[in-house]
């Protein structure tokens, strides 16, 4: 038997098996990116809760664990890690910068006074 197979079949298969490979590399990352924020939250509940930090350290400590948390949740549940993104990502990183010299100027008003 003769093969007829066509050449465009043949490329709109491959372009549905990338794309299924992609999808189930996604979804991967989606759940490890969920259990990570699972055991962060159980890690700084446990830390409070079991007093193994310190009381001048909790807070520092448990603003790290958000800001992890934090990265997660744009990096990977809102794609951020997709092209074509830079705009979003440059309007976060200024709007983080605006926030931080706020709290810092905040901070240092009351601090002074």
């Amino acid at each position: 038997m003769a093969n007829h197979s066509n050449p465009e079949t043949n490329v709109h298969r491959s372009e549905a098996l990338q794309r299924k490979l992609a999808f189930k590399e996604e979804r991967k990352h989606h759940n490890v990116s969920f259990i990570m924020m699972i055991l962060l939250t159980l890690i700084a509940f446990y830390a409070i809760w079991s007093d193994k930090v310190a009381d001048s350290f909790a807070v520092l400590f448990i603003l790290v664990l958000a800001v992890v948390q934090v990265f997660f949740q744009l990096y990977i549940w809102m794609h951020l890690s997709h092209k074509g993104h830079d705009f979003p990502l440059w309007g976060m990183a200024a709007g983080i910068l605006v926030a931080a010299i706020t709290v810092v100027g905040i901070a240092g008003m009351i601090w002074t006074s």
